[in-house]
């Protein structure tokens, strides 16, 4: 059995959301520009909301990055020092 991946019990429920505020404007008595106008605030606020996350996860993988970076750098110089160690006691 395939192990749960909690990104996608997120993704449905973000989904379900989704369709449950669908519905929910469709049925809302509301005129029609009052309803363009929440849809287009809510889209707004959708998108900053992304963008943010975006943003953050950019900065996570960028500080990942640099760490994987410094250890690949670190490892480099442990085995020159350790080449060079042993090519000076011969």
């Amino acid at each position: 059995m395939r192990e749960y991946n909690g990104r996608i019990g997120i993704g449905a429920f973000l989904a379900g959301v989704g369709v449950g505020t669908l519905v929910a404007l469709l049925v809302a008595p509301r005129s029609g520009e009052e309803t363009r106008d929440f849809i287009a605030e809510k889209t707004r606020q959708g998108r900053d909301y992304v963008s943010q996350k975006a943003s953050d996860l950019r900065g996570q993988m960028e500080g990942s990055v640099r760490r994987a970076k410094d250890k690949v750098q670190d490892a480099v110089q442990a085995g020159k020092d350790a080449y060079r160690d042993q090519v000076t006691q011969m």
